[in-house]
Parts: structure tokens; C-alpha cells; sequence
């Protein structure tokens, strides 16, 4: 999983690949203690918004090498909008998120987050991510 994502521990913050398609990805989550944006026994605002975006950074970082595009690309949070959180998920909780496309054009990315807990939305945001060269580039 780390070939297609441009982070590294400790702040890798998607457990599991679940589906990657171009404008579409699904990612897993467990929430645990050394998780570094956990506080007491939840995940914080920042953690639930870091999710989303490694999630989104991992199903481009997939297609993209499916497609043969080489190393990741890194992206930088340029806003979030439409920030909803309906509850902090707890420790041992798996996270479920869908990250969709809704806008592409050259280096930045619109994207839309849903993270849910079994089958109750947990979270849910908009998020523009500009996008710079490969991660592993020299």
C-alpha cells in the first residue's frame, strides 16, 4: 500500500484498499491509540480530514500506477468545505470512506469525502488538493 501512497508511518492514516477506480475510491480505516491525531479514545477533526485525504491520495496514487504513471504524486489540503461531522469515531471503530471526483483540472483536485462507521456517516467534506511531482521523485 505505501508504493501508491506518498505519506509514511506514523502518519499513514488508511489501513486497507478496498476499490480504486479514476474517479472513485473506497478505503478502510481502524481507529487505534498510536493513530497521532487520536486524543483520549477518539479520532479528532484533523484525523477524520487527513483520512479523507490520503484515501484520496492512495486511490490516485493506484490508478495512476495502474496506468503507468509511476510514483505518487504528493497533494497539499488547499481548503475543505461543507465540513460536516456528526460524531468523533472511537478506538477499535473501522472507518469506511468514499472519496469521489467531482473536479479535475491540471495540478487540483476537487474531491468529496464520506466517512461512515458500519452504516452511519460519520463525517462528510469537500476538498480542493493541488497537486505537485511524484513523491519519490529526485
Amino acid at each position: 500500500m505505501l508504493t501508491y501512497l506518498p505519506h509514511r508511518p506514523p502518519i499513514v492514516l488508511v489501513d486497507e484498499l478496498v476499490g480504486a477506480e479514476p474517479d472513485r475510491t473506497v478505503t478502510r480505516l481502524t481507529v487505534s491509540a498510536s493513530n497521532p491525531f487520536v486524543e483520549g479514545d477518539i479520532l479528532l477533526e484533523g484525523g477524520l480530514i487527513e483520512h479523507v485525504a490520503q484515501s484520496s491520495a492512495l486511490g490516485s496514487g493506484y490508478t495512476g500506477a495502474q496506468a503507468g504513471a509511476g510514483d505518487p504524486r504528493v497533494g497539499f489540503i488547499g481548503a475543505v468545505t461543507r465540513l460536516r461531522i456528526d460524531r468523533h469515531p472511537a478506538l477499535g471503530q473501522q472507518l469506511e470512506t468514499e472519496v469521489i471526483m467531482l473536479y479535475r483540472m491540471e495540478n487540483v483536485q476537487v474531491i468529496q469525502g464520506t466517512v461512515r462507521c458500519g452504516s452511519e456517516v460519520v463525517a462528510e467534506m469537500e476538498m480542493k488538493v493541488f497537486l505537485m511531482e511524484s513523491a519519490h521523485a529526485s
